[in-house]
């Protein structure tokens, strides 16, 4: 009897500090990391919109935090629409993150709905496409094309 309920005491310590330990290995340190990419900066981004009409999208991505393999930032565009020569401001907020290797994925939040962008990287260019919910019936897509400005 001694024997056994040493063997379950020892038992249970043994799982106590089984359970703390895998508790701790599941939780995530919420500060920032070391970034792993190196977009911090300015890139200045040409585009077009092909659908729903087409639009000349020009500005600027500001990449303003980094933490691991993730980023934020601002996108200021003003869109030029091709027929009607009408500009209008395409400003929002970026999250994103590195997919693979070169390869960058994120979201701008433009008028209320998330326009999403891949893109390849290289060197100090990202090209890629984009695309958007549906506005009117038709899906809201383009390409773009970002250049670092110097630093």
């Amino acid at each position: 009897m001694r024997i056994a309920l040493k063997f379950f005491q020892k038992s249970a310590v043994l799982l106590v500090f089984a359970g703390a330990a895998l508790v701790s290995a599941c939780l995530k340190s919420t500060e920032p990391q070391p970034s792993l990419i190196d977009l911090m900066g300015t890139w200045n981004y040409v585009g077009v919109q092909t659908g729903p009409f087409r639009e000349d999208l020009t500005g600027t991505l500001e990449i303003t935090s980094e933490s691991g393999t993730s980023f934020q930032g601002q996108l200021n565009l003003t869109g030029r629409n091709t027929q009607t020569g009408e500009t209008r401001p395409l400003n929002g907020l970026v999250s994103g993150s590195e997919k693979g290797i070169g390869v960058i994925d994120f979201d701008a939040d433009i008028e209320s709905s998330l326009r999403r962008h891949v893109g390849q990287i290289v060197v100090d260019t990202i090209t890629g496409t984009w695309a958007g919910p549906p506005s009117g019936g038709s899906m809201a897509s383009g390409t773009f094309r970002l250049e670092r400005e110097s630093r």
